[in-house]
């Protein structure tokens, strides 16, 4: 049996910020797109996602706005599938009566799955997407197992996966011992460029062989994490920093760290952090020289009383007394959130390695590929996501900017590395409003 879904529900402590940081034009999304074997048909697909919504309770629900905070409430309406065409990567109506907090589009082969991340992170909502798909398989007819590696409809809600992780894992700490300094950071270099008109984006999509990169990794004795943090890394100094008289900040890059792998949760909400990695430019950076500091970064940030330090800070700034009692109207303004966490400045680009989706074997006929991105904003123009599946590494960069020097950067590294890779770029133009108000394409 499913989980009774709740009239309404908290956001998770992560959550608490993205629709204060959020409008109708910049918010914090991020896709999943899933490439099939077939032509996708759209309404075996709405009935797939319709059928596997009460088995995820925590994201069968609308944002809505409340006195104090935002929370979320059950949503009345059934989810319909469209056309990726008409909606490019477009805001979600969050602010909107009734809209839900993710969309699901199609085109051809390829599956659109758009996230607010308030709903999740990668990992939780990772899981609502294979479900769907493996859901959609089922509906399709296609002889799938789940293998005990997806979530099936049959299978009774666990109510930790709806549980806020960081509440669990809260412990009090003395103010002295919280890690406010650490989490937030100093300035950092800026990607700047001529950028598309209204809000258009350029998805940028590298697909590798998996075991090609994992047996460069292992003979430089590197992860693939490192090797590929640092070969971007390399191309944002190489393709935007190298040869210019101006001096520059250093390369800042969020690379997000998985909590569950430290704190144990089934949890399908937010539970995650990031470590600040710092690439110094005042003389030119090497890739042995970056791929060394990511490592010392990631071994820093990873310890895990370090972690339980930063999960208190986190926890502690939503449960004071005062944030109880500050209505959510003011909010935005009493607590500059992005200026202090996440603010123009304080990183160059966010640097995600998914990692491994694993799919049961007999999803492989018809599940051809996957590629994950977050969306670029103001205050970031780049965003570069990794995920692997089957035998294809994916690198997805986002950006909201016309030049393609990081790219071209990149593909000298790969070419050296002698790396093959499938590369691929796509314009989803901005965003305008037609006659009735509603969103279209441009």
């Amino acid at each position: 049996m499913s989980k009774k879904i709740e009239a309404w529900q908290k956001l998770d402590n992560a959550a608490t910020i993205f629709p204060l940081m959020s409008g109708k034009r910049s918010q914090n999304n991020f896709r999943m797109q899933v490439t099939m074997t077939e032509e996708v048909d759209r309404a075996v697909l709405a009935k797939a996602v319709n059928a596997v919504l009460p088995r995820f309770p925590q994201y069968d629900v609308t944002l809505k706005g409340g006195f104090i905070w935002y929370r979320f409430e059950r949503a009345r309406t059934p989810v319909t599938v469209g056309d990726v065409n008409d909606w490019g990567m477009s805001p979600l109506p969050l602010f909107e009566k009734g809209a839900r907090t993710f969309r699901f589009n199609t085109q051809g082969k390829d599956i659109y799955a758009d996230f607010f991340h308030a709903m999740g992170d990668g990992a939780g909502t990772g899981e609502f997407l294979k479900a769907v798909v493996f859901e959609y398989l089922k509906e399709k007819g296609c002889p799938v197992q789940a293998e005990e590696k997806v979530i099936t409809t049959d299978s009774a809600a666990d109510p930790e996966e709806s549980e806020d992780a960081f509440h669990r894992y809260y412990k009090p700490l003395p103010l002295k011992d919280l890690e406010i300094k650490s989490m937030q950071g100093s300035k950092a270099f800026h990607i700047e460029g001529t950028r598309y008109e209204d809000g258009g984006t350029e998805c940028v999509q590298y697909t590798l062989p998996s075991h090609e990169v994992v047996a460069l990794c292992h003979s430089l004795g590197c992860t693939v994490t490192e090797y590929l943090g640092a070969a971007f890394a390399m191309a944002v100094y190489d393709g935007m920093i190298a040869g210019k008289k101006k001096k520059t900040r250093a390369i800042q890059l969020f690379m997000p760290i998985n909590l569950r792998r430290f704190f144990p949760s089934r949890t399908l909400k937010n539970f995650s952090l990031f470590s600040r990695v710092k690439i110094d430019t005042k003389t030119p950076p090497t890739m042995e020289g970056c791929i060394k500091a990511i490592h010392e970064s990631l071994k820093r940030d990873t310890d895990k009383a370090l972690l339980q330090r930063k999960i208190c800070t986190t926890v502690r700034g939503e449960i004071l007394g005062i944030m109880q009692m500050i209505p959510r109207a003011l909010k935005r303004l009493v607590l500059n959130f992005s200026n202090l966490f996440f603010g123009k400045g304080k990183k160059t680009a966010t640097f995600s390695n998914v990692g491994i989706v694993r799919l049961p074997e007999s999803m492989r006929p018809y599940v051809a590929n996957m590629h994950f991105s977050l969306w670029p904003n103001s205050n970031s123009p780049y965003t570069a996501v990794v995920v692997s599946v089957w035998d294809s590494l994916n690198i997805t960069f986002n950006k909201s900017i016309k030049e393609d020097d990081i790219e071209r950067a990149l593909n000298l590294r790969f070419a050296a590395d002698k790396l093959k890779y499938a590369f691929k770029s796509r314009l989803w133009a901005g965003i305008k409003r037609n006659k009735a108000g509603a969103n279209t394409v441009k």
